[in-house]
């Protein structure tokens, strides 16, 4: 088991929008991400309301594991080619990540360095 430091991006934009995040990690170092479906609920207004909760469009979740080395450029990379500091276009986030397992292709890049 891996026990290097890395950290966990989560990207959450409007569907449709991942291509841009994906592309951004890979241009500043990243080897690449896992995107999932969803759909958001917020108290805002800019929803369908369904029983009182407000439904937001359809959202992908870009996730984005890097050495935490590597984090402030990726993430700094995502925001500018996602304008996510535009009102209303996602959100980017990390976490702290301290073991994982079945990353080779990470650990290898790691020591060419």
């Amino acid at each position: 088991m891996e026990e290097k430091k890395y950290e966990l991006i989560v990207t959450i934009v409007d569907r449709g929008f991942s291509d841009n995040v994906v592309d951004a990690t890979r241009e500043a170092g990243a080897s690449g991400g896992t995107i999932i479906y969803g759909r958001g609920s917020s108290t805002k207004e800019n929803g369908t309301s369904i029983f009182g909760i407000n439904i937001m469009p359809e959202k992908e979740v870009v996730f984005t594991l890097v050495e935490s080395s590597k984090k402030k450029e990726i993430m700094k990379a995502i925001c500018e080619k996602s304008n996510l500091n535009a009102e209303g276009k996602g959100i980017s986030f990390s976490l702290p990540v301290n073991k994982v397992t079945g990353i080779a292709h990470i650990t290898k890049s790691v020591e060419k360095d």
